[in-house]
């Protein structure tokens, strides 16, 4: 079996309401999605986000093509070293690393139509048949408009409740970075009343400074908070934190990266909980690997959620179904999305969690007239005022508060 063509296609899907976020708005969420043929009829289907910038991207993953056509898709080490072998990732940037992953997705996904087996079964096997999730919870805004925060706050508390009766999430984390820390905190204390007994976490996105990071930290601990994420930038000021305020989770997607960075976060004692992104760690097969890495030092793994279309969503199911030591239920934005690019429409919730797609590989297809639609929606922002994808704002580097 050889790969015969490589299809990139970028789309976005909107949201009911424009969600803030520590670095601006967004107004929609944007994925590029992969196809691989092969010549067998076979198809192959993978996803990566946007960043560093959608055009980027998309370059980047057509410049795979001459890379993957010819080749098995079984042979994966030989396609990660043509792709993203070490030295260009760790000196030209981790979007190879992003390319890979879809690459890979579409790969197994091939691999386990082949055999006629579900891509779990490719991972070692399945060890749970629902992956329960945590929701994302963000303050939302008013066009793009940045309401009061008492009228955030309740709306946020009450979309929480929303989603605990309709969908029976019983796990939530708030996007923070918004609006003041000492603000954040009395909507995370709200949430708490409402919510006696759930695992709650908050994400500032690194923009809170040390002494901050240390108050907002012993403030919550009063509150149970499952844990905090990111609260300052790098692994310095993480450990920094840690040191101060030691009776609080550390959890990390930004400070603690890639492989590279597990070590440095161990032996600094600045993270207690790696949120993996197969996107990021190399896709699935490495994701797996990562799970034991953590085991070894005795850190806790959960999952970042980088806005996942179906695609995507798909596969970190799979993975998450092979994982013996997933100690946190995985982020997800999805219950954000109008809609999505999959046959059937959205996967459903049921108490909380997703099924993990029947087989063969990942378990969903592309339903052509809607991935048509929100390419042409794509198109749409980078027509607007929105630069490279459905984000609005500033950057920020450095503390805001």
């Amino acid at each position: 079996m050889k790969i015969t063509d490589l299809r990139v296609t970028p789309v976005a899907i909107p949201l009911a309401q424009p969600l803030l976020h520590a670095w601006g708005v967004h107004p929609g969420f944007g994925r590029i999605v992969l196809e691989l043929l092969t010549d067998d009829g076979l198809v192959g289907l993978g996803e990566c986000s946007l960043t560093p910038s959608g055009r980027q991207m998309e370059e980047v993953l057509k410049s795979c093509r001459p890379l993957v056509v010819g080749e098995d898709p079984f042979d994966l080490e030989r396609l990660r070293w043509k792709i993203a072998q070490p030295f260009y990732v760790r000196m030209f940037g981790s979007n190879l690393t992003n390319a890979y992953a879809a690459i890979e997705f579409a790969c197994l996904d091939i691999q386990g139509k082949a055999i006629g087996r579900p891509v779990c079964d490719l991972l070692g096997g399945r060890l749970r048949d629902r992956v329960a999730f945590t929701a994302y919870l963000f303050y939302c805004a008013d066009g793009e408009e940045t309401p009061p925060w008492e009228r955030a706050s309740e709306q946020m508390v009450s979309y929480a409740a929303h989603l605990a009766g309709t969908l029976g999430l019983c796990s939530f984390k708030i996007k923070g970075g918004v609006y003041p820390p000492d603000q954040e905190a009395e909507t995370f204390v709200a949430l708490r009343k409402r919510f006696p007994g759930l695992p709650l976490r908050i994400d500032p996105n690194s923009v809170w400074s040390v002494s901050t990071s240390v108050r907002i930290a012993r403030r919550l601990a009063e509150h149970d908070i499952e844990y905090l994420e990111d609260p300052t930038w790098g692994l310095a000021g993480m450990a920094r934190v840690k040191r101060m305020a030691p009776y609080v989770l550390l959890a990390s997607n930004m400070a603690c990266f890639g492989y590279e960075d597990v070590a440095p976060a161990t032996l600094l004692e600045a993270v207690d909980v790696v949120l993996a992104d197969p996107h990021w760690y190399g896709g699935l097969r490495a994701t797996k690997a990562l799970a034991t890495v953590l085991d070894t030092f005795g850190l806790d793994m959960g999952m970042h959620s980088g806005v996942e279309f179906g695609v995507s969503l798909a596969a970190v199911l799979h993975l998450a179904a092979a994982l013996p030591n997933l100690s946190h239920a995985p982020d997800a934005h999805y219950h954000y999305l109008e809609d999505d690019i999959i046959r059937g429409g959205p996967l459903k919730y049921q108490d909380g969690g997703i099924s993990v797609p029947q087989g063969p590989g990942l378990g969903v297809e592309l339903d052509p007239e809607k991935v048509e639609r929100y390419h042409d929606l794509y198109e749409s922002y980078l027509a607007s005022p929105l630069a490279t994808e459905p984000r609005m704002g500033p950057l920020y580097v450095k503390p805001k508060w």
